[in-house]
């Protein structure tokens, strides 16, 4: 090979080294470009973290605050409370001991009365001779009968158990029973 081939190559590699060079400064050009802008990114994300902890911490010291103050007046009504129920309890204990006062007196006083009216009473059955006159027994009025009215109002207008007892809110088998109780209570 001729030199003049040596030198075209040995120039063509040169240019072709100095074309790539500028190439590696671009892209790492755009790398730092990229770089910087991910780091701003970053600084961004962090600036509004630490914005959003400090509002968070100071919501959390308001809500602290707020429990301390409702505390402490809740038990500033629970003192006024229990002064409250010690004095009831106060004022109870002397209306109990008026009231044993009371019924000592009443029962002094029954007591004398007690033997004056005997007195009388044994002075007008010694007057009025003894007669005993049979009182007739009153036929018992039904008790279950009036402690449950709408249950034997719909039982007269002929209301399955089923429907009585859901209208009366009661169980099928205490309706049952009811009605077997009014039943007996009317044999007797």
């Amino acid at each position: 090979m001729q030199p003049w081939v040596y030198i075209v190559l040995v120039g063509a590699v040169a240019i072709v080294y100095a074309l790539r060079l500028p190439a590696r400064s671009k892209n790492e050009t755009a790398d730092r470009q990229s770089l910087k802008e991910t780091e701003a990114a970053l600084e961004l994300y962090m600036a509004d973290i630490e914005r959003d902890n400090d509002n968070l911490l100071q919501l959390v010291s308001g809500i602290k605050q707020q429990s301390q103050n409702n505390r402490a007046a809740l038990q500033e009504e629970i003192a006024g409370l229990r002064e409250q129920v010690a004095e009831l309890q106060k004022s109870s204990l002397l209306l109990d001991a008026r009231l044993t006062a009371e019924e000592k007196s009443l029962l002094q006083l029954s007591a004398a009365f007690g033997k004056g009216s005997a007195a009388e009473t044994a002075e007008q059955s010694v007057k009025e001779p003894l007669t005993e006159e049979p009182v007739p027994k009153p036929k018992p009025v039904s008790s279950i009968k009036q402690r449950y009215p709408r249950l034997f109002e719909l039982h007269e207008q002929g209301k399955s158990i089923d429907s009585i007892a859901k209208t009366a809110g009661l169980q099928r088998g205490e309706v049952q029973l009811i009605l077997q109780l009014a039943n007996q209570e009317e044999s007797v």
